[in-house]
């Protein structure tokens, strides 16, 4: 079961480099996230296994272990950093391609992108002025920022 698994997740990230051909930043993102995620199941797997949390029957396993892991404990953090970044480029160039296509750059784009540099939707500072030096109010008379 978790070689048909992996074996799913890298046939969706071949396609997906295949059809987007992502930049070299995809490429070492997903290297670090694969040793993260490996290095924290060895660890916590081991603590589990270890405190009695968790235990394996002989015929579920392989026998080969990483520590007190089992190495079929490793499967899905693995399908899991080949599978999620995969569809992350396909769907998500889909949508950035849409955005494009309409003519609006800030859909589609990260959070803030279509923003102007001050962070604010009407382009002022945090601590923005009137032109009498003092802070803008409200309706109410009380600030607006």
């Amino acid at each position: 079961m978790n070689a048909i698994f992996l074996g799913i997740a890298a046939v969706v990230l071949l396609a997906a480099v295949l059809l987007r051909r992502p930049r070299r930043l995809f490429w070492g993102a997903l290297a670090a996230a694969a040793v993260l995620l490996v290095t924290l199941t060895a660890v916590f797997d081991n603590v589990m296994i270890a405190s009695g949390i968790m235990a394996y029957t002989e015929h579920n396993i392989s026998g080969v272990q990483v520590g007190l892991a089992p190495l079929e404990d490793f499967a899905y953090p693995v399908a899991g950093v080949l599978l999620l970044p995969a569809l992350w480029l396909l769907l998500g160039s889909r949508v950035q391609e849409e955005a494009d296509e309409a003519g609006d750059p800030a859909e589609g784009a990260l959070p803030g992108a279509g923003l102007p540099a001050s962070g604010l939707p009407n382009g002022r500072t945090p601590d923005a002025r009137t032109s009498e030096g003092r802070r803008p109010t409200n309706e109410t008379g009380g600030r607006s920022c």
